[in-house]
């Protein structure tokens, strides 16, 4: 087995089809398909079944796609730190934000890089915080900033914050916002929550309240800015922060009501996973994040409770 071997499954896994695998390695079919075989003799297993449509992922490929991603960020991980001999970082990193911390930190991250390490690729990829969480696990992502992830042995959790969450929505639908709204009158209201089931986070560790939201949810979205849609449309409301106002993701007529009886919070991590070694490049982002997210905090555009 070798690293252009790995490489080749990565793609046909991620393009669903060795002619989109070969366009992504900008080779002929049958190299990919000569490189796929040769895996699958080395490893003695199937990794895909065949059809005039593409390739479906047999188990054994769904498995070997974890080693696979988590080989190659390593392997590239290590070519860019060995690289790095000054103070000048190539190579790249990728980072998972959840949707507010993409509002909150992302362009100044991305000025940031760009005026000091101008050779530094900079990915950030954004979703739901269980899909990201999801992306870390698989390697596809270095780091993630994430809302209540998972107690899971693989990952080393940084805590970062801890936001208070509102009834966002036109005044006509949460009616005051000087005086709080009770967590039983929230269920009424038509609300969206973003990703029902495993991939989206829980808003909180409360399980109970964790099931109430999702039994009486009216809408499910995966999508942030979907589920913003909904809510700056006028159809209904969303669990929400102050942050989530001041960083723009909703239209100026969108205001917040405080929910109590009980209130609901939520924290924000920097979630690493134990067994990836830290490149240059990772943990320079890393500490960058970090002074970011501080000065938003200190400044005061991220209303919070900081736990740095």
């Amino acid at each position: 087995m070798d690293i252009r071997q790995i490489r080749v499954f990565k793609s046909v896994f991620d393009a669903g089809s060795i002619v989109g695998a070969a366009e992504l390695e900008r080779c002929a079919p049958s190299v990919i398909a000569h490189h796929l075989v040769n895996l699958e003799h080395r490893l003695g297993q199937t990794l895909f079944e065949r059809s005039s449509r593409g390739v479906l992922p047999t188990a054994a490929g769904q498995q070997f796609y974890l080693h696979a991603a988590a080989i190659l960020r390593a392997v590239d991980n290590a070519e860019s730190d060995m690289r790095d001999t000054t103070d000048s970082l190539t190579g790249r990193a990728v980072v998972g934000l959840a949707f507010s911390a993409v509002m909150g930190t992302a362009l100044p991250l991305i000025q940031t890089v760009a005026e000091r390490q101008p050779g530094l690729q900079l990915e950030i990829a954004e979703s739901v915080s269980g899909a990201t969480i999801e992306r870390l696990l698989a390697a596809d992502v270095d780091l993630a900033v994430a809302y209540n992830p998972p107690r899971d042995s693989r990952l080393a959790l940084t805590p970062l914050l801890e936001e208070d969450m509102l009834c966002l929505g036109t005044r006509q639908l949460i009616g005051d916002p000087d005086k709080p709204m009770t967590f039983e009158h929230f269920l009424t209201l038509r609300f969206v929550l973003t990703r029902k089931g495993p991939r989206g986070r829980p808003i909180t560790d409360d399980t109970d309240i964790q099931k109430q939201l999702e039994r009486n949810a009216s809408f499910f979205s995966e999508n942030v800015a979907a589920a913003a849609l909904f809510v700056n449309s006028g159809y209904g409301v969303i669990l929400g922060t102050p942050a989530n106002l001041a960083h723009g993701a909703f239209n100026s007529n969108i205001i917040g009501r405080e929910i109590v009886d009980p209130s609901i919070k939520r924290s924000l991590y920097l979630c690493e996973r134990r067994d990836a070694p830290t490149s240059r490049s990772m943990a320079y982002v890393r500490d960058l994040f970090i002074e970011i997210l501080s000065e938003e905090i200190a400044s005061g555009r991220w209303e919070c409770r900081s736990l740095l």
